[in-house]
């Protein structure tokens, strides 16, 4: 088994990502796409595309921007935000309520694997240099300073 067939994927024009070993996250084949599943300490959360352009924003004022990716749904389209899951979700509860904190299990597509059906994209890829995620606490700090949120 190759790189590419078992736990990550090629980039075009370059080497391929290897998910599992470089950044230690729970990936995994499932017809024909590369997955990513919530659980075991890292989260996601998952916001409205018209409104992550604030919350990177807001990250990136932090200091604390990580991995994002784009990826369509049947309501619109919605960037994910990968975070270290630092707390028990309590604080979702007073979030916008289109905001959604995915829970464990949850199972999201990873860009650039092969397949028409997968439109996911990287809007911040991983760093292979910078493996840690940012908190879901500060995320979702990010998310309620939004200006939007107001």
């Amino acid at each position: 088994m190759s790189v590419d067939s078992d736990l990550g994927t090629k980039r075009p024009g370059s080497t391929p990502v290897d998910y599992r070993r470089t950044f230690g996250w729970p990936v995994h084949w499932h017809n024909g796409t590369l997955n990513f599943v919530i659980g075991a300490g890292i989260g996601a959360v998952a916001v409205p595309r018209a409104r992550a352009e604030q919350v990177l924003e807001n990250l990136t004022r932090q200091g604390c921007r990580g991995p994002a990716l784009s990826v369509p749904t049947k309501h619109g389209s919605v960037v994910i935000f990968l975070v270290e899951a630092d707390i028990l979700g309590s604080d979702a509860e007073f979030l916008p309520p289109d905001v959604r904190v995915l829970t464990a299990g949850t199972s999201i597509p990873m860009p650039g694997t092969h397949g028409a059906a997968n439109l996911a994209r990287w809007i911040v890829p991983p760093d292979p240099q910078q493996r840690w995620l940012p908190s879901l606490t500060a995320v979702l700090a990010a998310i309620r300073s939004a200006g939007r949120y107001r």
